[in-house]
């Protein structure tokens, strides 16, 4: 069964998506002023881009408030003694499937945005690359890090006995 995230997850995406259309709004506004005035280059052409610049400040801003709630909507992860399964996306859905017995390395995260709402991220990395599962509650983050290294380990030393069954005795191979 997949899991869905916390309510704080989707008011971190908002003020995220907040932070990113004020430098987005103030970049398309400087951008288009300078253009329309001639600043950076004159002509027609300059007129038309900075128009589209001023227009696409509203689109960001209706992006801005409708992307969070789908994003929230649409996360979900689950982890079960093979494998780490995270969907999430706004218009693709991805689907990123992790078998347990390739992570090597385990790490928990938070920035100042996750702090603020008490969150943290999970990071696998496996020989394949790395999986996060993002915008989890910081004590859940601790729980899935500690219950995955506890899976590793069981896997490493089911190898072991394995490799020591098959040369005799140890691990190692030697008598």
């Amino acid at each position: 069964m997949y899991e869905k995230l916390n309510r704080k997850a989707l008011y971190c995406m908002y003020v995220t998506a907040a932070i990113e259309f004020v430098i987005t709004a103030i970049l398309f506004a400087v951008v288009g002023y300078l253009l329309l005035h001639g600043m950076l280059w004159g002509g027609k052409s300059a007129d038309i881009v900075g128009t589209i610049l001023y227009i696409l400040i509203p689109v960001d801003l209706i992006f801005d408030l409708v992307a969070p709630r789908i994003r929230y909507q649409r996360y979900r992860y689950r982890i079960t003694p093979e494998e780490i399964d995270i969907r999430e996306g706004l218009l693709v859905i991805r689907r990123e499937l992790v078998p347990i017995e390739r992570l090597h390395k385990i790490e928990v995260t938070a920035g100042p945005l996750d702090r603020m709402f008490g969150l943290a991220k999970v990071g696998v990395t496996t020989a394949g690359g790395d999986v996060t599962i993002r915008f989890l509650e910081n004590e859940k983050a601790d729980l899935i890090a500690e219950s995955l290294k506890r899976k590793i380990n069981e896997i490493v030393l089911e190898e072991k006995t394995q490799m020591a069954d098959k040369s005799g005795g140890n691990a190692d191979g030697a008598e």
